[in-house]
Order: C-alpha cells, then structure tokens, then sequence
C-alpha cells in the first residue's frame, strides 16, 4: 500500500494543479443542480407563459406543468419553483370539484410557504397567498397578514388586471385590519381598478361584501 512521505513531497506547481481541480470539481458540483433543475423546467416554460396572463390551460397540462416544477424542485429549491408550483395548484383548485379543490389549496400554502422561506420579500408570493386564503374563505386576520407583506414588498406589484382585483378585493374585506397607510394603498387600488374596468371592480367589492365601502372611496 502507497504510503505518503515527506520524502515524496509535492511541488509547488503540483500542489497548486490539485487545488485547481478540487476547486474545479466544487464549482462543478454546485452548478450541477441548477443545470439540472434549468433543463427540468423547460418543458413547462410554455404553460407557464401561458399561465402568467391568467389564460388557465386545461387539468392534464397544468398537472404536466407541475410535475416539471416539483422535479426541479427536488434538484435545486429555487424559490420561483415553489412559485410555479402553486400557480398551477391555484389554478388546478379553479377546475376541480370540492375535494379536489380543497386538496389543491392546500398544497399551493405549501409550495407558497417553502417559496416565501427562500425569498420573504417577494410581493408576487404574498398575493397569491392572499388569494389562496380568499379563496379558502379564511378569517380576515389571516387574509390581512400576508396583505399586509404584499403591500410592503411591492405596493405596486399589480400590472396585471386580476391581481389588482384581487388585492383591492382583499383590502376592502379587512379594511378594518389595515391601518392608514395600507389603507390609503388600498384605496388608490380600488380607484386605478375602477379606471380599468368598472364592472369587475364592482363585481370584486360585491364578493368582498363592501359595496358602500367602494362607493365612498371612489367619492360615489
């Protein structure tokens, strides 16, 4: 068996060739995973565009776009694919019958608590927590906490007009949680809401149950 010996000794330049590889093998090992889960998420890049603006797709894709989530999940724990992954449960809970949707909200908390882990000020996952909680029909105390970290990480993260729905719908339903400044958020909101499309600004503070509430921000 080779033993080492001080008579053995490396040079320099060997020393130095070895460090090279070890840290070559290094860099190479931590770019593996995200190669990985990069290659894995391919497949779902087209839903997932599909997705971002509000166009569902049909129950066998979303679970196909899902399924590519979650084993690029299990290669690297990115936030954005814990995201992904409870959009498309989200969206799952839309389609699906009572059980189903009951199961699918369930697991978008999940993905959505692992993402917001990685990643505490992303405005994009508080809303979705907001809306898998509305969706839930929970307390308002339980709507307004994550409402209230949307509003601070990016009180102005709603381009898209079923997010600003959703967050001025969530705001009017517990308004009386919020305090002035989030309200004051909440009901510029609801009046750029208003400026898009009245009707289904209307139609959110009817499922809020605060009509009169809109009414009097908007100076109606």
């Amino acid at each position: 068996m080779f033993r080492f010996s001080p008579a053995a000794r490396l040079s320099p330049p060997a020393l130095i060739g070895m460090a090279a590889i070890a840290a070559g093998a290094g860099m190479i090992g931590k770019a593996l995973p995200v190669a990985a889960g990069s290659l894995l998420e391919i497949p779902g890049n087209p839903i997932l565009r599909q997705m971002q603006y509000e166009r569902a797709p049909k129950p066998p894709v979303l679970r196909r776009f899902i399924r590519s989530r979650e084993a690029a999940a299990n290669w690297r724990g990115a936030s954005r694919a814990y995201r992904d992954i409870a959009l498309g449960r989200l969206m799952l809970a839309e389609t699906g019958a009572d059980a189903q949707r009951c199961a699918n909200l369930a697991l978008a908390e999940t993905a959505l608590a692992r993402t917001l882990s990685l990643a505490p000020m992303n405005p994009y996952g508080w809303m979705r927590l907001v809306q898998v909680r509305t969706m839930r029909s929970a307390a308002a105390a339980d709507i307004a906490e994550p409402l209230k970290l949307a509003l601070l990480s990016g009180p102005r993260e709603d381009r898209r007009d079923a997010m600003l729905l959703l967050i001025m719908q969530a705001g009017l339903s517990v308004w009386d949680d919020l305090d002035h400044r989030q309200r004051r958020l909440i009901a510029d909101k609801a009046r750029e809401a208003w400026r898009r499309d009245a009707a289904a600004t209307a139609a959110a503070a009817v499922r809020a149950g605060e009509t009169e509430l809109l009414a009097r921000l908007l100076g109606l």
